[in-house]
């Protein structure tokens, strides 16, 4: 199962896989304590990852809340740090509770239950660019026959640097970059995913100087390229889920 939270501009994911579970990053610091109901809620009291794709607001805010609450093996960060009192405390409370956290390497894979992740940025290109969106952790997954690519705010220079790898992009369900704006999704990165599904977080700002809707050309792009796309403000939450061979979606408004 892929749970796509609805927390307006940003991002957290719950995927769980054979009764494993992770978690991708964890929204805006006033929004732990709705993604921690939610777990809950779906009886997740344990955690084998946690994944801060990057140090933006947006998506390290609520991780401090999580890990204080839900035991977990083990947190990827992105190379980046990031200096906010919203990275800080997520670092405290790592480190006062002995959770191992690293940076993965690319390339690597690691399992969940009976599926895998394989991660696919950053890659040093982007990372030249010293900015948080750059930086961010992109992952893969696999489970059977079905895959999904997430890509935390990543924009076109990853998406260029992870074609020239000439990496396996291909993917079901592609969890959009960058809240569904421009500088990311280019259509050459759509040709080489050629997703069915795409997801867009997106909707109110609780703390940004960007508005909160995708834009239509990224709209336009994923219409072209025939992508039955999901939109967080307007579906809420997206849920989807494979035995590994075919998927269902279900909008939890």
């Amino acid at each position: 199962e892929i749970h796509v939270l609805s927390l307006g501009k940003a991002d957290s994911i719950l995927i769980v896989a054979d009764g494993e579970a992770m978690l991708i990053d964890a929204g805006y610091e006033q929004q732990g304590d709705i993604i921690l109901s939610y777990l809950k809620e779906q009886g997740i009291s344990k955690l084998k990852y946690g994944v801060l794709t990057h140090g933006d607001k947006d998506h390290v805010g609520g991780m401090a809340e999580i890990l204080r609450n839900i035991e977990t093996e083990q947190v990827f960060l992105s190379p980046r740090k990031e200096n906010s009192k919203e990275y800080s405390a997520m670092i405290g409370v790592l480190s006062s509770q002995s959770i191992p956290y690293s940076v993965p390497e690319l390339e690597s894979t690691f399992t969940l239950g009976k599926g895998s992740f394989t991660v696919l940025a950053p890659g040093k290109k982007a990372l030249k660019e010293d900015t948080d969106n750059d930086s961010s952790i992109v992952l893969r997954l696999r489970y059977g026959e079905r895959s999904a690519l997430f890509m935390g705010d990543a924009l076109t220079k990853t998406e260029k640097e992870m074609r020239d790898e000439e990496y396996e992009l291909s993917a079901d369900i592609l969890k959009i970059g960058h809240h569904g704006k421009g500088d990311a999704t280019s259509k050459k990165f759509l040709s080489a995913v050629a997703p069915m599904y795409a997801v867009i977080t997106c909707g109110e700002i609780i703390d940004d100087t960007e508005d909160g809707v995708p834009d239509e050309e990224v709209l336009r792009r994923l219409s072209s390229f025939s992508v039955k796309t999901y939109r967080t403000d307007t579906d809420g939450t997206i849920v989807f889920r494979t035995e590994g061979e075919t998927w269902q979606v279900q909008k939890e408004q």
